[in-house]
């Protein structure tokens, strides 16, 4: 009765009613519920790095530098090409270069991509053949061959480009420097399309779009760019074109690598040589010649079309010169070309051969020219020769001026 007494008066004042105890669930649906706050306590405390479906990850936003992209051909034993044989034989020899001096790029939180740079573009060539003359390279265009090259040797073009990274790590980037370069073709200028210095899909899409992959970031290092490939393309100058990309997420300034490949200048093999010859063949049609020099031992073999010592023909030896020699009558000529390294060398002289008024079965040659050779200066070049049939034999000795001295 206490008791009831007690109870009506807790509620007369109103004061709540005590809430009924809660039962314990004991089946699989108190487990469904446990489950349940235990994934959502997991993904509340998930690492600051992972990225919200169709975003990127937090490490991958930011500012990237490049410490070197670019793109390169003839640079790996690929640079010459030939057609034809024999005289009507034209060597090629073609190098490119493109790389960024400066390169920004800024990935947003959505993966968009802005950025700018600027490209240095190399583009060189030239050409030798027996039946252009076989001029130089310096000279080649104005003797009927081909020379190629931008105008002061290199040019620079500004680039501005857009993209987007994927939440995967795929990047895409489109965009290419639109102002045309100054290219000189074979004695005439003419307006050059610049190329990329990113990885085209394949040799159909070399505008573009040009994509990649971008891995790293946070304990993995930072997020980066890298491309290290090459793409062929099997054209009858370009056969395939190298490229190479290693950019970081970097605040601070980087400076990429990127420096003209100023090909190696001719070396002088000797201030003086003396070298021995031998050939068999016919004589003014075609003939091996065999030389060896008596200082270093070298021996080369060179096979000549048309000529002997003192007469017109054209000619190719083991080392990869071509060359054409030729007289108009005591005086004497020839030139000579390396399309492998651009070196040459020219000879102008007097000359005499036996055999244009004293006929038998045996001829004398002497020949004193004045050489000019792109390695080593101007010289004096003497040449000496006995031919008797299809079987001749000489001697050949130079000695140049600015290297004996």
């Amino acid at each position: 009765m206490n008791a009831r007494r007690r109870e009506c008066r807790f509620l007369h004042r109103g004061a709540p009613r005590p809430a009924a105890p809660r039962a314990r669930s004991r089946g699989p649906a108190g487990l469904a519920g446990l489950f349940t706050v235990l994934t959502l306590t997991a993904v509340g405390a998930a690492s600051p790095a992972s990225a919200a479906p169709g975003e990127i990850p937090p490490a991958w936003v930011g500012r990237y530098q490049a410490q070197v992209i670019s793109a390169t051909s003839g640079k790996e034993g690929d640079a010459v090409t030939s057609f034809g044989k024999g005289m009507t034989q034209t060597t090629l020899m073609l190098q490119t270069q493109a790389c960024a001096q400066q390169f920004t790029m800024d990935v947003s939180r959505s993966g968009a991509i802005s950025g700018r740079g600027r490209i240095m573009y190399v583009y060189q060539g030239n050409a030798a053949s027996p039946t252009m003359m076989l001029a130089p390279a310096a000279a080649a265009a104005g003797a009927g061959g081909f020379t190629v090259n931008l105008r002061d040797g290199r040019q620079f073009r500004d680039w501005n480009f857009t993209g987007q990274v994927a939440p995967d790590g795929t990047v895409t980037i489109e965009g290419l420097p639109g102002e045309p370069m100054d290219l000189l073709n074979n004695g005439r200028w003419e307006k050059h399309r610049p190329w990329s210095v990113l990885p085209p899909q394949d040799k159909t899409k070399m505008r573009g779009p040009f994509v990649m992959k971008l891995t790293g970031g946070d304990q993995a290092g930072p997020p980066a760019i890298r491309v290290d490939q090459q793409l062929q393309l099997d054209d009858a100058l370009i056969k395939k074109v190298r490229y190479r990309a290693f950019i970081v997420r970097s605040d601070q300034d980087i400076r990429p690598q990127c420096e003209a490949a100023v090909p190696a200048a001719p070396k002088c093999a000797a201030s003086e040589y003396l070298r021995t010859k031998g050939s068999v063949g016919v004589d003014g049609a075609y003939t091996i010649e065999s030389s060896r020099d008596l200082k270093s031992g070298e021996t080369s073999t060179t096979s000549k079309v048309g000529g002997g010592e003192a007469t017109a023909g054209f000619s190719s030896d083991s080392s990869g010169n071509v060359g054409w020699e030729g007289n108009a009558g005591a005086l004497v000529g020839s030139t000579q070309f390396n399309p492998t390294d651009g070196s040459y060398s020219m000879t102008i002289g007097v000359g005499v051969d036996t055999g244009s008024f004293l006929p038998g079965p045996a001829k004398l040659s002497e020949k004193v020219e004045l050489v000019y050779d792109s390695g080593c200066g101007w010289g004096i070049k003497g040449t000496g020769s006995i031919n008797a049939g299809a079987a001749g034999a000489g001697v050949e000795g130079a000695i140049f001026f600015t290297k004996a001295l």
